[in-house]
């Protein structure tokens, strides 16, 4: 932020907003925890609050420059303060908006997802991200797979839409209410209480999206700043009665940091059951609260003028040249960290090195795309030198100039031709589905469930005829239903409230779903609906019991869409006691609970009916055998998943 120098009015100083290196320090440490939170490390389970911290230091600064221009000048210019927001925040993001654009279009695994991109560019452009991932029921959480390039353009789009209509809201309270300014901060102050309180109504545990992206509900750091502002502005303070209480101010500023980083290392995004994926309680009962007040104290702190803290420690000159690139650093790093996810491609990630080495990389090309960015792109639109660029540029005829503008013709001319193919591709693309969904397609296409058992009197004979297990497994085209072996299909009639009894009953998730086509051919009746959790996995598997359905053999594989227990584990076996042989398959996800579930499944061995199959090992011995999320099965890999079930069957009966 620009210095703006104080000035009197009487002899007296006026309200202005001197430079502030102590908050461009707490905005450098809030986008490091965000960075850091990105990039998977452990002990920042919270870095994604540093987004709240930046909403409560954007609401601060922004309602201290309208009083600050008010007082200088008598008035708020909202075309000056437009033309200053879209100078500040447009030229990096579409620069980033570009580049992500003609990623998707020229990198053969993105450009699938092109035409799904539209939307994200088109509301990213206009700062409406957050709406549409709410109406699109995109969660800000989800990992699996390659996440969008463009989410995190979220909290942008709730910083502009509080930028749309603030100054003219303070145009209006200004020139109604400019005497009475301390009690039109509390007003702010408890619109912030209420924008905590709707967060809190609006917080569903088992899909938080609409409570963690919604404007309304993501105001309260806004305001908690602009109520701030109100009541704590630097030169006054200067010359109040608390001039000189700056060690005071850096006791508080100290505790409000030691408050951000409790917060940061103990607060989660979710939380991991065998039920599902849940939000973070805590987080919406009052989390977010305790980190805008936290951010206030940080705030009081950095701008007393006499705070060792503030001034000295946070506004150190390293945090300060990192702060005023914060903006730039968030922006690039997200589609930078998710093009370079660390491990094999099988275990859903892009490049094979070791953590650090991929970590310094994603450093160091942020920082060169941000620099770039910061250089020759948005300080000079800002300072609005690009005019006297461009007199310079086209006014001169030495040799020199004559050879750059050459140079320069060259470059536009390629530029132009790669932006008509990228436009021409984002308003072409056909919103196809992905290899992993045409994979599920063939599943579920064979798949009928316990839903179908439960609607018909009458069940095939060749759903149920008991198949040898094949020494090899036949192989399809990708794509193709197979058809169901074994003999011609007859009627049964069987009672309305009973099921004949499946010999191989296969009780899974989207992994076995991918498989179930090759699964069919074994013999097997195969229940996988994607997302399966493991307590729903038990249910289902009980109401199999409950209509004596269930033979001599089931195949269970669950456990790779969130943590499980071992109690939940040995549920199973109250059910399959007496099953002749029960055969459960260790997670292959990268994911947290991958090894606490593999651990828990290689303990059902304790059972005598039971039988392990490795597939997380297993299927590491061979390359090419999953799609890009280090899941999901390709052709090759649904076959070796197959012939395992078959031949651990053929051994043991």
């Amino acid at each position: 932020m620009a210095e703006a120098r104080s000035q009197t009015s009487g002899g007296r100083p006026i309200s202005a907003v001197p430079y502030l290196p102590g908050l461009d320090g707490v905005r450098a440490l809030a986008v490091i925890a965000v960075i850091l939170y990105h990039a998977g490390v452990s002990w920042m389970p919270g870095g994604f609050l540093g987004v709240e911290v930046f909403f409560a230091i954007s609401g601060y600064l922004i309602t201290l420059l309208l009083l600050a221009e008010h007082e200088r000048t008598g008035r708020i210019s909202i075309r000056q303060f437009y033309g200053r927001r879209a100078r500040r925040l447009l030229p990096a993001l579409i620069a980033l908006l570009i580049a992500v654009a003609t990623l998707y279009s020229m990198l053969p695994f993105l450009r699938q997802s092109l035409a799904r991109q539209r939307g994200a560019l088109f509301w990213g452009l206009f700062y409406g991200s957050n709406w549409f991932q709410i109406a699109r029921h995109q969660s800000y959480f989800d990992a699996n797979s390659r996440p969008p390039l463009l989410r995190h353009l979220w909290s942008l789009a709730v910083e502009e839409q509080f930028y749309i209509v603030w100054p003219v809201l303070m145009v209006v309270i200004i020139k109604l209410f400019r005497q009475r300014l301390p009690q039109i901060g509390m007003a702010f102050a408890v619109l912030a209480l209420f924008s905590a309180l709707l967060t809190a109504i609006l917080y569903d545990p088992a899909n938080p999206n609409r409570a963690y992206l919604g404007t309304d509900t993501r105001a309260a750091g806004l305001l908690f700043g602009a109520a701030m502002a109100m009541v704590w502005r630097p030169y006054a303070l200067a010359r109040g009665p608390l001039k000189d209480r700056g060690r005071l101010m850096s006791l508080i500023g100290l505790g409000g940091i030691a408050i951000l980083v409790l917060a940061m290392t103990r607060f989660h995004d979710v939380t991991y059951t065998p039920e599902g994926i849940r939000g973070y309680d805590a987080l919406y009962y009052g989390g977010f609260l305790l980190v805008d007040l936290a951010t206030m104290m940080v705030i009081a702190s950095t701008t007393h003028l006499k705070s060792m803290f503030g001034r000295r420690v946070l506004g150190m000159r390293p945090l300060a040249w990192l702060g005023t690139r914060s903006y730039g650093l968030y922006l690039w790093h997200w589609p930078v960290f998710q093009l370079t996810r660390p491990g094999k491609v099988d275990d859903g990630g892009d490049i094979n090195w070791t953590w650090w080495r991929i970590m310094v990389m994603r450093l160091v090309i942020t920082f060169v795309l941000t620099e770039l960015s910061y250089r020759l792109i948005e300080t000079p639109i800002r300072k609005r030198r690009v005019k006297a660029w461009l007199r310079g540029f086209f006014g001169e005829r030495t040799p020199q100039m004559i050879f750059r503008r050459r140079r320069w013709g060259v470059g536009l001319a390629v530029a132009s031709v790669m932006s008509l193919f990228v436009g021409i591709s984002v308003a072409t693309a056909h919103d196809s589905p992905t290899d992993i969904e045409r994979s599920l397609a063939a599943g579920k296409a064979v798949v009928d469930g316990l839903g179908e058992l439960t609607t018909t009197a009458t069940v095939t004979a060749a759903s149920v005829k008991t198949v040898s297990p094949p020494a090899t497994v036949a192989r399809t085209t990708p794509g193709e239903t197979a058809p169901p072996t074994t003999v011609p299909a007859t009627t049964t009639t069987v009672p309305p409230t009973t099921v004949a009894k499946f010999p191989i009953l296969a009780i899974g998730d989207s992994v076995m779903l991918g498989a179930a086509p090759v699964l069919r051919q074994s013999g097997a009746w195969v229940d996988a609906v994607i997302g399966r959790q493991l307590a729903t996995g038990l249910e289902v598997l009980k109401e199999y019991a409950a209509l004596d359905s269930i033979g001599d053999v089931v195949v269970i594989h669950l456990g790779n869409n969130g943590p499980g227990s071992q109690e939940v584990y040995d549920q199973f076996m109250e059910v399959l006691k007496n099953t002749k042989l029960v055969i459960f398959m260790t997670c292959k996800v990268p994911k947290p609970w991958q090894e606490a579930n593999n651990g828990f499944i290689f303990n059902m061995q304790k059972y005598p009916n039971v039988k392990l199959i490795d597939w997380n090992g297993l299927s590491q011995t061979q390359d090419g055998i999953f799609y890009s999320d280090g899941t999901h099965l390709r052709e090759p890999g649904q076959q070796l998943y197959a012939q395992y079930i078959a031949d651990t069957i053929k051994k043991w009966t």
